[in-house]
């Protein structure tokens, strides 16, 4: 139940949805057998869990989606590998660069602009990669267009960290006496 746009305005799509599941509950859940209630992924896996049964595992698409005649969104697993790496290596950057970060501001020489700027581009890296989290880019279904967006953005992000954790992995070298040459 739901889709991209549906909770634009929450109050009236919960109102609705509580007027649907009373009905059904209170007129039709004695036909079916089915109750409709709110309910949370971890609800769902420990009802699955319950029916003591297994599950066969999909390695296939499944159900393409066409917006119009010519555009396709499919693959949840096999579609854009390219995209999900470069994704996974977004957060790879921003979790590495987020500690070196963390070791320079505890740092007493390190001063009040340089902890800005390391703060600039750990925001940058976030805003990235936390972009490139939507529901679409993790499962490979949006346009070319969005990817070649969500690649932009987090290529930016590691363009512009990039300067400051390779500098900090210097001095870190060379404080431990390994040279970079």
């Amino acid at each position: 139940m739901g889709e991209d746009f549906c909770f634009q305005n929450a109050p009236e799509f919960f109102a609705s949805s509580d007027r649907l599941i009373d009905y059904w509950n209170t007129n039709i859940m004695s036909q079916t057998n089915i109750e409709l209630k709110y309910s949370t992924p971890s609800m769902y896996i420990d009802d699955l869990a319950a029916l003591d049964r297994s599950w066969t595992t999909r390695y296939d698409d499944m159900f393409p989606y066409a917006d119009n005649d010519v555009t396709y969104w499919t693959g949840y697993y096999t579609s854009r590998a390219n995209s999900k790496k470069f994704i996974r290596d977004g957060g790879h950057v921003l979790n590495s660069s987020n500690k070196l970060f963390a070791l320079a501001a505890l740092d007493v020489d390190t001063t009040d602009a340089e902890i800005q700027t390391y703060e600039d581009m750990k925001y940058k890296m976030m805003d990235a990669v936390g972009i490139a989290q939507h529901h679409d880019a993790i499962t490979g279904t949006e346009t070319t267009k969005v990817t070649k967006d969500y690649n932009n953005r987090i290529y930016e992000g590691m363009q512009y960290s990039k300067v400051g954790y390779s500098s900090l992995i210097a001095d870190l070298a060379a404080s431990a006496g390994v040279s970079s040459d």
